[in-house]
């Protein structure tokens, strides 16, 4: 949840800077107005966004359910493997095995399902990070294209992110637009 915010964060910094420039290359306005208006320069604040929108949300426990699946199954996997290993010392030391040929490939065949698990894993948090990484394009390009349709109505200068204590400690009122940008996204997210 923490690297989405920082990578929302990040891509709304971007995107604001586009707008920024864009604004101001074209035209003779150079007064910035500090109530909310056209021309305006407002923010969201996107730890409530990402707490607020239901498709941040849902993408978030469909992470997680997801997440813990796979934990589950690789720790059981690992329990099984353990048993087995503690299985083959009880064994050796019990001198269990008929020859030392027969000691040696148990062996080896414990050592390869070791290699198959650690490949397991690593496979499984490969995966997770990029469908974490798919859900965080997926809501970027959400919440980017709502505030480009939400900002050609309200012409504002620059929307701006930030995050509880971030960059903006005090503000004029109207520039917080999060609840409005919050309840477009969830009605258009309905649909």
């Amino acid at each position: 949840m923490k690297n989405l915010s920082i990578v929302l964060n990040a891509v709304l910094i971007v995107a604001v800077g586009v707008l920024f420039f864009l604004h101001f290359s074209g035209g003779d306005k150079t007064e910035v107005k500090t109530v909310a208006g056209e021309g305006a320069v407002v923010y969201v604040n996107t730890d409530s966004l990402l707490s607020s929108y239901n498709f941040s949300v849902d993408l978030n426990e469909k992470f997680l359910k997801k997440q813990e699946d796979s934990r589950t199954d690789f720790n059981f996997k690992a329990q099984k493997l353990e048993k087995e290993a503690v299985d083959f010392q009880r064994k050796l030391q019990n001198k269990g095995f008929l020859n030392r040929d027969r000691a040696e490939s148990a062996q080896r065949d414990l050592m390869a399902k070791k290699q198959n698990l650690e490949q397991l894993e690593r496979k499984l948090s490969a995966e997770l990070m990029a469908e974490q990484n798919e859900n965080s394009k997926r809501l970027f390009d959400s919440v980017t294209n709502y505030l480009e349709l939400y900002n050609s109505t309200h012409k504002f200068s620059m929307i701006i992110s930030t995050t509880k204590g971030g960059t903006v400690l005090h503000s004029a009122n109207g520039l917080d637009i999060t609840n409005d940008i919050i309840d477009g996204l969830n009605a258009r997210y309905k649909i």
